[in-house]
């Protein structure tokens, strides 16, 4: 499945849906007979399953994926919160712009810088209009999940995300929740994925404190057992050679 960044939704239209599949899943026909159908109801669904909470067998049944089971299952607006935040770090095109910030030392992120990080650093290639209002939507999905305060952009201030000030903490925290659990069914696995869209992988380095670092490559011209192998001839991964 390609990376078609979510737009024309809402963050409640996600809620809506989730709460509809529960249990045995749902048909879309009964989906749009509760919410309508068209433009609004094709975007909900997409923006769902790029963040791997719901998947579709022919395009007809929904059934929630176990990050969405979570997320849908939530008793609190805290263990929501959670739940939404770990799937939007888990998404590449959100979990590299947060990632990004904090690296940069950034405490707000505007329409722009976004704009630039998926067409110029990420290559996602996707037309400008889509971009446009996906920006807004990812800056509304993180301020849900208390990454963050959106800000309309007014007066000729472009729209913006002020970070939240334990967003670093929070990231720091569900990444090594992730790395304590690596048999854990994940959203990463229903992760989207085309042959032109550079993927991420990360690896936990040893040293005296531990090196985190992030490889990103074209995975039409790469593989992970060859990312491998160049790590080791460097010196930065040690061990025998993965098994396919």
């Amino acid at each position: 499945m390609d990376i078609l960044l979510p737009y024309r939704t809402e963050p409640r239209l996600l809620f809506q849906v989730l709460e509809y599949a529960k249990g045995k899943g749902i048909e879309r026909a009964a989906l749009e007979a509760r919410l309508g159908g068209g433009e609004t109801l094709r975007e909900t669904l997409n923006a769902l399953e790029q963040l791997g909470l719901i998947s579709r067998d022919d395009g007809a049944e929904i059934r929630l994926t176990e990050a969405g089971r979570r997320l849908a299952y939530a008793t609190s607006d805290d263990e929501r919160r959670l739940e939404l935040a770990r799937a939007i770090l888990q998404y590449p095109p959100y979990g590299v712009v947060l990632e990004r910030a904090l690296a940069e030392g950034l405490s707000v992120v505007d329409a722009p810088w976004v704009e630039r990080v998926w067409q110029v650093d990420m290559r996602l290639g996707q037309p400008r209009n889509r971009v446009e209002e996906a920006r807004t939507f990812f800056f509304r999905l993180a301020d849900e999940a208390g990454l963050g305060l959106f800000r309309r952009g007014v007066r000729g201030q472009p729209s913006r995300l002020v970070l939240a000030p334990e967003l670093a903490a929070r990231v720091q925290a569900l990444r090594a929740e992730e790395a304590a659990q690596p048999d854990e069914a994940s959203a990463a696995e229903f992760a989207p994925a085309s042959p032109g869209y550079p993927q991420a992988q990360r690896w936990t380095l040893p040293g005296e404190a531990g090196i985190s670092l992030t490889v990103t490559v074209d995975m039409s011209l790469w593989e992970l057992e060859k990312i491998e192998s160049f790590l080791r001839l460097i010196g930065l991964l040690p061990g025998e050679r993965r098994s396919a």
